[in-house]
């Protein structure tokens, strides 16, 4: 198959994540516009429920206004308040005053208003009917009863009867707001009571998919169902508080409903396709860039392969894509390379920086060319076994079962190591080869480079000293001296004790401001050398920044070790000196702490030296104070340093 299949298969391989995210970015935005419209629904149901409950709940309060205001006598009494003067708070219907003698009302009352009376009378609180479906429209009914105070052996309820649609004035009031929308109240046998469009019509009849409503079996929730006008609706509902079953839905009709959130989903596959589209055309464009050279290279490859001479070999044309114009740079390079390598490598070899060998399948040494400008030694001492003897003692075993390992292996060959050359230095060299296989896979030989990398590893040696080192003083720096410090407090465990020294120069600043900085790098250097000299085997000296020192002091079983070595190092940094044929004295204040506990850590112990370093400086510096801490409270120890000298010049 051609570059461009494998580009266009590249490009689709690429791409296939971001188009599998995107497939799921899209059911997911799909699945929240979803949820949104849905939960939009809800929302107005929900809220539209609550207005409705506290319509109902109103009437309730007003008809137990009217049964406190009016007084009520006798048995059975029928009130119609079509033009009272409660018409205003909402009573305006007929109001029955209904009477029980046990169970059986007492006097002529209708059997709805009777069955709605002895609910509220026996609960002793308010109840409510569904809708009553009279002979014709205008006879459509719903009753509120409202229990009274028992009067003699009778049990007694007001009954308030009205038309639906006196009843939910909350749904007429915000009919404008409901505009796109369909909006219903059903009671508990699934039939209409009011309604926000073709009420008139609908009201009384059987909510059409009343039963998929009963099914869902919760207080609120959605649902696919068909209106009276025969439209596919999303209905979303919510159970009334206080009625037999009541239930507010509010619908949204099933292609708008799906517009909300299919069209945005629609609009992001559109535009993964084009993206899909372009990338595909932009990976053809692209594979004819990149074709052209490579059938060239390959050609002028083939040509090379079959040792065509250099005037013969078909050009490489110049390519847009940088990385194959360096590609073809680096072919014609590697072939004048080719051309000379083999003297290039003897001439090296005879240089000194490479020696050329070849094992036998034994692991001897069988052929060896450079050893002697390497080394400065015969090269046929080097035979066999015998350029072993050359090791250093410290690599010898680690090289010989390093390269046992590596030849039973038939791995390739790769260690460092040290050789002994001419003058007895020890050279450092890498040791690079490997198995040489005939055609059935059998080694042959080994076959490598013996490289000098002294001069390398020399670099890394200054470079590992640099980083434990100050680079003007050449004392240890922070880093080891941390290092130290944990090894200190380890050693505890086995009995060591050691003292830390904090130590800051005293009167160091008038040096730089009075002979300038470099002066002051010549005298921290100075006082470098004393503190060595000091110190010498007795512990690490190291430089933490500025004019501060440090001193790990080892064996420091008594106080007395650790004063007389501060004494001594305030008696000889605070001798004079002589700077660029200036006189400087500067002096020395010390902070001790004692490292005797492995549960303090380096951080703790520099942190206690330099109090005491702030103490000594505070009592008058020239001094050395010893950190003690015993339960909790610190205690200082000091003695008078040597006194406190100015600057001459």
């Amino acid at each position: 198959m051609g570059l461009n299949v494998y580009l266009l298969a590249l490009t689709l391989a690429c791409l296939l994540p971001i188009l599998a995210i995107s497939g799921f970015a899209m059911w997911r935005a799909g699945e929240a516009y979803r949820e949104t419209a849905t939960t939009r629904l809800s929302d107005t149901a929900a809220t539209l429920a609550r207005a409705i409950e506290a319509d109902i709940e109103g009437r309730f309060t007003a008809l137990t206004t009217f049964a406190t205001l009016r007084t009520f006598s006798g048995d059975m009494v029928l009130t119609t308040l079509t033009s009272s003067r409660f018409k205003g708070i909402g009573l305006d219907g007929q109001v029955t005053l209904v009477a029980f003698d046990a169970d059986t009302p007492v006097g002529k009352v209708d059997r709805r208003i009777a069955m709605v009376a002895r609910e509220a009378a026996n609960k002793q609180a308010p109840a409510l009917s569904n809708l009553y479906l009279g002979r014709k429209r205008a006879d459509f009914r719903i009753d509120l009863a409202l229990p009274l105070p028992a009067e003699g052996p009778h049990i007694r309820a007001l009954v308030l009867s009205v038309a639906p649609e006196q009843l939910i004035r909350a749904l007429q009031q915000k009919n404008e707001a409901l505009s796109g929308i369909l909006v219903a109240v059903t009671d508990g046998n699934g039939r209409i009571i009011a309604r926000s469009r073709d009420a008139e019509r609908t009201i009384g009849l059987r909510a059409p998919d009343w039963h998929k409503l009963e099914a869902r079996n919760a207080r609120s929730g959605w649902f696919e169902a068909v209106t009276t006008e025969k439209t596919k609706t999303i209905l979303a509902f919510e159970k009334l508080d206080g009625t037999p079953g009541w239930a507010l839905v509010v619908g949204e009709p099933t292609a708008v409903f799906n517009a909300r959130w299919k069209d945005p989903v629609i609009g992001l596959a559109f535009g993964a396709l084009i993206a899909l589209g372009l990338a595909t055309v932009a990976a053809m464009w692209i594979g004819r860039l990149i074709l052209r050279p490579v059938e060239a290279l390959a050609v002028h490859s083939a040509a090379v392969a079959s040792d065509h001479p250099a005037d013969a070999l078909p050009p490489i044309p110049k390519s847009l894509v940088r990385e194959f114009e360096t590609l073809r740079v680096s072919v014609e390079a590697a072939e004048a390379a080719r051309r000379n390598n083999e003297r290039r490598l003897e001439t090296v070899a005879q240089a000194g920086a490479l020696a050329l060998w070849h094992w036998s399948a034994r692991g001897d040494l069988s052929w060896v060319e450079g050893w002697s400008v390497l080394t400065g030694t015969l090269e046929s001492d080097a035979l066999g076994m015998g350029w072993l003897d050359h090791v250093h003692p410290e690599d010898r075993l680690r090289l010989v079962e390093t390269l046992e390992e590596m030849r039973e292996a038939g791995r390739m060959v790769d260690v460092e190591f040290r050789l002994r050359v001419v003058g007895g230095r020890w050279l450092w060299v890498r040791k690079r080869g490997g198995p040489v296989h005939d055609d059935n896979g059998a080694v042959l030989q080994w076959a490598g480079v013996i490289e000098d990398i002294d001069a390398r590893k020399q670099s890394e040696t200054h470079v590992a000293h640099l980083a434990h080192h100050d680079a003007l003083t050449d004392l240890a720096n922070r880093v080891m001296l941390r290092q130290r410090l944990e090894d200190a407090i380890t050693d505890t465990l086995n009995g060591k004790r050691r003292a830390l020294l904090y130590l800051d120069l005293d009167r160091f600043k008038q040096v730089n401001d009075t002979l300038g900085h470099a002066a002051g790098d010549t005298l921290l250097c100075v006082v470098a050398d004393r503190l060595r000299a000091c110190v010498a085997e007795q512990g690490l000296v190291a430089r933490l920044g500025g004019d501060e020192f440090a001193v790990l002091q080892d064996g420091a079983d008594r106080e007395e070790k650790s004063l007389a070595l501060a004494e001594r190092i305030i008696e000889i940094v605070s001798a004079p000196y002589l700077i660029d044929g200036f006189s400087a004295v500067v002096g020395v204040s010390v902070g001790i702490t004692f490292i005797a506990d492995c549960s303090s850590d380096a951080n703790a112990c520099l942190k206690r030296a330099d109090q005491a370093l702030y103490w000594a400086k505070q009592s008058g510096r020239g001094r050395a104070i010893i950190y003690e801490q015993e339960e909790n409270l610190a205690q200082l120890t000091s003695f008078a340093g040597l006194a406190t000298t100015r600057l001459q010049a």
